[in-house]
């Protein structure tokens, strides 16, 4: 009984562990992906970025607002899109979008549920030079970031409005674990107790 005993609570606790650790931000730098590499379709830990064209491009550091590998689309031309699926409903998306600097950009996100339909959308306006709000210190150019929050979103579609943007720092907040779930694992503990006290 005292095998059952530990192993019960052993699986209680470490259920209790997994909820608490996938309900922790996340954020993709892209740092450690190579420049000139297409990661369509390639699962990023929690996340796959695609392109309706196939093509999710990794451009180095240099070319970069952030000095660091940034991902974008095939061109830089108007209208084209991104979709960020994660592995886990998140209820917040944010990410900062731009170039290298001397022209003006823009860009937009919507977001989607996991049976498709859009709940939420930000869009950054017409811009140019560093975000006076949402500054990061070494990075140049023009960026800005944005964020959509929403219950329970799947997925996000990036679109470059007009000129090209490159995209960095990917950050989401997952959907906060029920109480529910806190009460199931302490009542479960208590009842293995119970039961083990009852026997003895």
């Amino acid at each position: 009984m005292k095998k059952q005993y530990v192993m019960t609570a052993f699986m209680v606790v470490m259920a209790m562990f997994f909820l608490v650790s996938s309900s922790h931000a996340t954020l993709w730098d892209f740092n450690s992906l190579t420049g000139g590499t297409n990661i369509n379709g390639v699962n990023l830990g929690g996340v796959t970025i695609t392109a309706p064209d196939s093509y999710v491009g990794v451009i180095a550091d240099y070319q970069t607002f952030s000095g660091t590998p940034s991902i974008h689309a095939s061109s830089w031309s108007a209208g084209l899109t991104l979709t960020m699926t994660f592995d886990s409903l998140v209820k917040s998306v944010s990410i900062y979008g731009g170039d290298y600097g001397g022209d003006s950009d823009w860009f937009s996100m919507k977001a989607y549920n996991a049976l498709g339909n859009q709940i939420a959308f930000a869009d950054t306006g017409s811009f140019s030079g560093i975000d006076p709000i949402h500054t990061v210190a070494g990075w140049a150019g023009d960026y800005r970031y944005l964020a959509v929050s929403a219950d329970d979103i799947k997925s996000v579609v990036l679109t470059q409005v007009t000129w090209g943007c490159m995209w960095d720092n990917l950050d989401t907040t997952p959907v906060p674990v029920p109480a529910a779930f806190w009460l199931l694992g302490s009542g479960l503990l208590g009842l293995v107790g119970l039961r083990k006290k009852f026997r003895t």
